[in-house]
């Protein structure tokens, strides 16, 4: 299963994985490409209708998110966060400072349960 930048925009993201925890086989991966929060962002940006729309605002704690997938079930769950995406990050919010709380991050996880060690997604 492969998403690209929307579960920080849903106001339910245990949903999310619980449900693609659901549809995946045993042994299928989950990669997903986000912005996610490396610290707490400030009640203002949360509120920031342009930020939640702009995938800022709305983005989880990277231990939150972990939390989340650990509690659904997923393992051998891996965050890579791109520090080269802070560039990029900044021209979405000028002058908001963004790039101190978010980056873009790759998250990869699996749902156990295959004999073999290969991907059955």
């Amino acid at each position: 299963m492969i998403s690209n930048c929307v579960i920080n925009l849903s106001p339910n993201k245990p949903q999310v994985f619980r449900d693609a925890f659901r549809v995946l086989k045993p042994g299928g991966g989950l990669a997903i490409s986000d912005v996610v929060a490396t610290i707490e962002l400030p009640e203002e940006m949360r509120n920031d209708a342009g930020l939640i729309a702009g995938c800022m605002g709305n983005a989880s704690l990277i231990v939150d998110l972990e939390e989340m997938m650990h509690a659904t079930g997923f393992e051998q769950i891996r965050f890579q966060p791109k520090d080269e995406s802070r560039e990029f990050i900044k021209g979405w919010a000028p002058g908001k400072n963004v790039t101190d709380f978010v980056v873009s991050a790759t998250i990869e996880a699996v749902k156990p349960g295959a004999s073999s060690g290969g991907c059955a997604c």
